[in-house]
């Protein structure tokens, strides 16, 4: 027997699971306590340049904070996969630099070498991560722990999804914290400021299942509409970039499906001569939060209909109606841009969902049957010298 139903729904799952996986009061205390131990070093806390790392989730966690720790902190931020980190920057590093290294298990071969070859060049070190005992939380000099419990009693072939879920969420708010903390050491910020954007942090965290229930339908009617596509695009800029990537993501770890992360304005440039051959093939989420982009995301959305594609929109809708789209997602959440990845996330987890039932899935997220070897095993440098 198939372990999805017909007519699942899945919204009530993962309210129960951002709330047994994610205690808010120790996530606070932990990531708060390692957040105020890195900040009080000098070298941190009056670095001229942050430097953030991961591999996949904690990569696009990274891609989605960099903006909010640029405007808190008033540094130089920057977020780049952790290979290219390593290998093509830690050999320009100083102790000017803050090398912030991010890894869920704590053992990914690319953030311990980021953390090894940033301490060769002097550069102070964090670790954000969601194990006390990995490689990285041994050798960063400083760890910003985010709790999340992994055994959370609900079904086992879609469990893991939905603590992954938990896992982006609890890394989302560690970067926040720790931008916040530095942008009221630096005098950025105040810290009743600081307190506030933590709450609205928190909020979020907690609206996950809300939002879920609102939406579940779209989702439920968009995956039965989209019948048996073989790639997605999502598209965002700015904070949304790093949302994009991540919800793509989900569609290839978990159907698979072809998931294709994007800026939204190379999209325009490039995959959208793909829409006028393709046509109804070229299905695009369009993530559009109020802000900075909008303009442009709706602009992209007239294209992709225009040209016969079907475009997917992600957005609020108290802050204004879309234009004409295939579907829609409308979260009826208030939050700022630069806070945004906290929930716009939610449709394209619960349209894999959806799709992976439809399609007879039985597990999600995909085994790996090579026990991770490629994540953690790869070969780690040491020294920066010679990689130029």
């Amino acid at each position: 027997m198939h372990p999805f139903r017909d007519g699942q729904t899945f919204a009530g799952d993962i309210a129960l699971a951002v709330s047994r996986s994610v205690d808010l009061a120790k996530l606070r205390a932990t990531v708060l306590e390692g957040v105020a131990r890195a900040v009080s070093d000098r070298r941190i806390s009056q670095a001229h340049r942050i430097h953030l790392g991961g591999s996949g989730d904690s990569l696009f966690a990274a891609l989605g904070a960099v903006h909010a720790l640029r405007r808190w902190t008033g540094m130089a931020v920057e977020a780049r996969p952790a290979l290219d980190l390593s290998r093509y920057s830690a050999p320009l590093f100083d102790g000017r630099d803050l090398v912030v290294a991010i890894s869920n298990s704590g053992n990914s071969s690319r953030a311990r070498e980021t953390v090894r070859l940033a301490k060769d060049r002097h550069a102070p070190t964090i670790g954000v991560t969601g194990s006390l005992s990995g490689a990285v939380s041994r050798e960063a000099d400083y760890v910003i722990h985010r709790p999340v419990e992994e055994q959370i009693g609900l079904a086992p072939h879609y469990e893991g999804c939905l603590v992954n879920l938990s896992e982006y969420l609890a890394l989302l708010y560690a970067l926040y914290s720790l931008g916040l903390a530095l942008g009221v050491e630096r005098g950025r910020i105040t810290e009743a400021l600081r307190r506030a954007q933590l709450e609205s942090v928190e909020r979020a965290i907690e609206a996950q299942g809300a939002i879920a229930a609102r939406i579940e339908s779209a989702a439920a009617a968009l995956a039965e509409a989209l019948g048996d596509i073989d790639t997605i695009w999502a598209i965002g800029s700015g904070p949304s970039q790093g949302t994009a990537r991540y919800s793509a993501a989900k569609f290839h770890e978990q159907m698979p499906i072809n998931g294709i992360g994007q800026d939204l304005e190379e999209w325009a440039h490039l995959e959208y001569f793909l829409t006028l051959e393709w046509g109804p093939r070229s299905v695009v989420l369009v993530v559009a939060p109020q802000g900075n982009c909008r303009d442009r995301a709706w602009e992209i959305v007239q294209g992709i209909e225009a040209a016969g594609g079907r475009a997917v929109v992600v957005h609020n809708g108290s802050q204004g109606a879309s234009p004409p789209a295939f579907s829609r997602f409308d979260l009826e959440f208030e939050i700022e841009e630069w806070l945004s990845p906290l929930i716009y996330h939610l449709p394209a987890q619960l349209l894999v969902l959806h799709m992976a039932a439809r399609a007879g899935i039985r597990h999600i997220p995909l085994r790996r049957r090579d026990g991770g070897w490629l994540i953690a095993q790869g070969i780690v440098r040491d020294r920066a010298a010679g990689l130029g």
